[in-house]
């Protein structure tokens, strides 16, 4: 199964960069994976309003979304997981067969209802507020976490 992190807008500091491709490299030994980045839109449309930044953020979204079989946001709404309840949920996903599930990190203004209409399900990495830059590292480690539980790995001490 494909899993790839697609995000809004590209990752400027070195040290997330970093981060987040360690945690890739790691995830190729479990499987197909990738991160993709968007372009952020916020500055081109900068005195347009959220709604039209959103909506053109949804266009270029679509475009990495083309060949995904199930859509997860991550919104601040989501369902929160335990690390476990999480390497539980992808396990679930393996066996339903799916080629390719993506994870997406919106904009500064979250995503346009097109989107949010497409998903299968909501994220939540819990209920303070994160900069965007650093989902992508949370997300793209928990979902690493999750594959070293599933294979009994030493990772993750409960």
């Amino acid at each position: 199964m494909q899993i790839s992190i697609i995000a809004t807008g590209k990752t400027n500091a070195v040290w997330i960069k970093t981060g987040i491709e360690e945690y890739a490299k790691r995830m190729n030994r479990y499987g197909r994976f990738a991160i993709v980045e968007t372009p952020n839109l916020k500055s081109k449309f900068a005195k347009a309003d959220s709604k039209r930044v959103m909506k053109e953020e949804a266009i270029l979204q679509a475009k990495a979304l083309e060949g995904v079989d199930y859509l997860v946001l991550l919104d601040e709404h989501g369902k929160e997981y335990t690390s476990i309840g999480l390497s539980n949920q992808i396990q679930k996903l393996q066996v339903r067969g799916l080629k390719h599930v993506a994870f997406l990190i919106g904009g500064p203004y979250g995503f346009d209802p097109s989107i949010k209409s497409r998903a299968n399900e909501l994220w939540a990495l819990g209920t303070l507020t994160f900069p965007h830059q650093l989902i992508r590292i949370f997300a793209v480690e928990q979902i690493y976490r999750a594959h070293t539980i599933l294979k009994g790995e030493p990772y993750h001490h409960p």
